[in-house]
């Protein structure tokens, strides 16, 4: 009788040791699904940021290429007296000028395409390749 108390003791620790690792495994299990879950949501909030920066720096960026290629037309329209040496070195810059505008066009609508990793690394070289022809453009006016 003991022996039969003694396993039926030993029977139900076991039992209560296994329910108990069953249910800490099931709260991590849960748990894990819930880090998941809030996961996913950060990144399809993320890539939604992600989007509407895109947007506003591409429609930013059309705005200053438009308003760099009136600067430029201006240049061209630009009359001198200097002599046809110094006229043609002028208008060799004036036309470096456009094509690096032109070439700007060309990369922020291509830029759909660029990954999302490599965002940052295109808006910054973007931007400091706009900010050079912007200075050029303003040693000209």
């Amino acid at each position: 009788m003991k022996r039969k108390l003694l396993s039926f003791f030993i029977t139900g620790l076991i039992s209560t040791w296994s329910l108990t690792a069953f249910s800490q495994q099931n709260e991590k299990a849960a748990d894990a699904r819930r880090e998941v879950a809030h996961a996913k949501k950060e990144l399809k909030e993320a890539k939604l940021d992600s989007a509407a920066d895109f947007e506003k720096f591409r429609k930013d960026a059309e705005l200053k290429i438009t308003e760099n290629h009136k600067k430029i037309a201006e240049l061209k329209m630009r009359k001198s007296n200097d002599t046809k040496e110094v006229k043609e070195k002028y208008d060799k810059k004036v036309l470096a000028l456009d094509q690096k505008n032109n070439a700007l066009r060309k990369r922020i609508n291509a830029a759909d395409n660029t990954k999302t990793t490599l965002w940052a690394s295109f808006k910054q070289g973007f931007n400091h390749d706009m900010d050079e022809l912007e200075r050029a453009i303003k040693i000209y006016k």
